[in-house]
């Protein structure tokens, strides 16, 4: 009997222009401990149909028109809101996409984990509940919870918050398990780890899983089964070995094509537009052919980093954390630096050390040989506007009262970019259709886009004060493979037309080899290992590289794709 079995459920959002049919006649089944993977591109529906499994919908706009959920028999549809409380968290339980935005500010971390067991009365006492959820947070990884006992969300990496809300899905031991892109923010050796405990789990307790993930190789190595979905559809449903291999429909084709893999190397991805017939959006043409060979504008060490430590001090411990202790690197002009390394190892807080967003204890930041950390605020207000940030997390680094249009017209004013408001939208409306977005969007609000429209969004945003150089923190990660191809071709070009600068971080080494031109591991606040891409992907010298490297899902270790 299966355990979960969705029959023709159609979920649609009313909005002023439109009914947006998110979600339009799905059906598929899971079966007691089974893995079912469900992939498609950003807005194709797969987060609305695990919302509406829950009823987590927001209504209006939405609402359900018709099909049957069924969980163990019974009709969620039909089930009363105090039956559905019940389930939630408990008989069902939920890793959501964006864990910034659901985790409560006002709690600590040990505190929401233990929260479900306290709610739903599955341990005797509080202290219990404690013991079970510092146990747990240990299991996915949170391995210093022990000594921030007290931490909140904001103390946090990204990462370590998304391990936070896998503990806090896992720790009532659930029946079945939604994953809406459980391992996005995790770097690969804690998503080895990740998908090793999930596997457990299935395993152990007999637990389903619906795992969604736009990443196909995470997929290929937990799912049993995959549905694909697109513009609210199911177009192939198969088992992975047999979707991965012999793929029938040409947009399922175009998923696995789109995807950097460690193996290959190419210039320019393919994207889903190569496979669907479609004529691509417009996007910036390179004058000179892609290369990371070029030798436009290669000068050594155009932005220089020396001896540059970040500590923060932890308010009711008094403890010093070196998020950055003593780095040395060194980032040429047109050229691509990847930063990878574990969550938590101090990828972001470099970034934003360098670009004056986070105060400094010491060192030097020279760009074109001038220490911007000793300049004054005015001077500073100058080099904003030739230095940008694409943040890891879309939905927290927009504003949800400013229009799209505002939130790209804004820095255009601040900085003195256009004569007056209709040449400035004249220009965003430009930006959107170079990220693969349209003019009617202009209008409208972060919560009415998908996670990865929003990153498109700000990577737009980026781009409007017309930058030399930006920090590129995870600008991809929340994105499925096919916009993901996209926005890497997108970017490729932009540095060659635009002359920019990378620093590219991120946790996914398919793609940092794929846009690097050298790499930074980091480990613990230090630069680990520093050299060319192919040189530290191929040839690692230390152990801790040689596990980063190790723990990347491949093409070998699957052997299906």
């Amino acid at each position: 009997m299966n355990d979960l079995n969705i029959k023709n459920l159609q979920t649609f959002f009313h909005t002023r222009e439109e009914i947006v049919k998110a979600v339009d006649g799905v059906s598929f089944s899971i079966s007691k401990g089974e893995v079912l993977g469900l992939v498609g591109e950003s807005g194709s529906g797969k987060s609305v149909t695990c919302h509406s499994l829950l009823n987590l919908l927001p209504i209006p706009p939405a609402k359900i028109e018709g099909g049957e959920i069924f969980f163990k028999g019974n009709n969620l549809l039909q089930a009363t809101s105090k039956n559905m409380r019940s389930l939630r968290g408990k008989s069902i339980s939920m890793v959501f996409q964006d864990p910034m935005s659901c985790l409560n500010p006002y709690m600590s971390v040990l505190e929401q984990v233990a929260e479900p067991l306290i709610i739903h009365g599955l341990v005797p006492t509080q202290k219990d509940a404690r013991e079970q959820a510092m146990e747990m947070l240990q299991r996915v990884g949170v391995d210093k919870i022990k000594d921030r006992e007290n931490a909140y969300p904001h103390e946090f990496s990204g990462g370590m918050r998304q391990r936070a809300m896998i503990a806090m899905a896992l720790i009532t031991k659930p029946e079945l398990l939604l994953a809406d892109e459980p391992t996005t923010a995790l770097d690969v050796t804690v998503q080895a780890k990740i998908l090793k405990l999930l596997k457990s789990l299935c395993q152990e307790l007999r637990t389903s899983i619906l795992f969604v993930s736009h990443d196909l190789g995470v997929v290929a190595e937990i799912a049993d089964r995959v549905v694909v979905m697109y513009r609210g559809k199911v177009v192939e449903e198969n088992s992975t070995k047999e979707l991965f291999t012999s793929p029938s429909h040409p947009y399922v084709k175009a998923l696995i094509a789109c995807r950097p893999t460690f193996e290959t190397s190419v210039e320019k991805l393919p994207t889903v537009d190569d496979f669907m017939g479609q004529s691509p959006k417009s996007t910036p043409t390179a004058k000179v052919p892609i290369s990371k060979s070029s030798n436009l504008n290669s000068q050594d060490s155009w932005i220089q980093v020396k001896n540059l430590a970040v500590h923060f001090v932890q308010s009711e411990s008094r403890k010093v954390i070196k998020a950055v202790d003593g780095v040395d690197l060194s980032i040429s002009k047109g050229k691509t630096l990847g930063l990878v390394g574990e969550s938590g190892s101090g990828k972001t807080t470099l970034g934003r050390a360098i670009l004056q967003l986070t105060q400094i204890n010491s060192g030097e930041i020279l760009w074109d040989g001038k220490d911007i950390v000793k300049i004054n605020v005015s001077e500073l207000l100058s080099f904003r506007k030739r230095m940008q940030i694409i943040f890891q997390d879309p939905y927290a680094s927009l504003n949800p009262r400013l229009t799209i249009e505002q939130t790209l017209t804004e820095p255009m004013k601040v900085h003195g970019i256009g004569g007056n408001r209709s040449e400035r939208s004249n220009l965003a409306v430009e930006l959107l259709e170079e990220v693969g977005l349209e003019s009617n969007h202009l209008k409208r609000y972060p919560h009415e886009f998908s996670g990865g429209q929003r990153q498109r969004i700000c990577v737009a945003r980026a781009l409007s004060t017309e930058p030399e150089f930006v920090v590129c923190d995870e600008c991809v990660s929340a994105m499925d493979v096919s916009v993901q191809a996209q926005v890497l071709n997108l970017l490729h070009e932009l540095q060659i037309s635009r002359n920019l600068t990378y620093l590219f971080i991120s946790h996914d080494l398919c793609v940092v080899r794929h846009m690097a031109d050298d790499i930074a591991v980091m480990r613990s606040g230090r630069i680990e290992e520093f050299g060319k891409v192919d040189e530290i992907c191929l040839h690692p010298k230390t152990s801790y590289t040689q596990e980063l490297m190790d723990s990347i899902p491949r093409t070998s270790k699957t052997g299906i794709f």
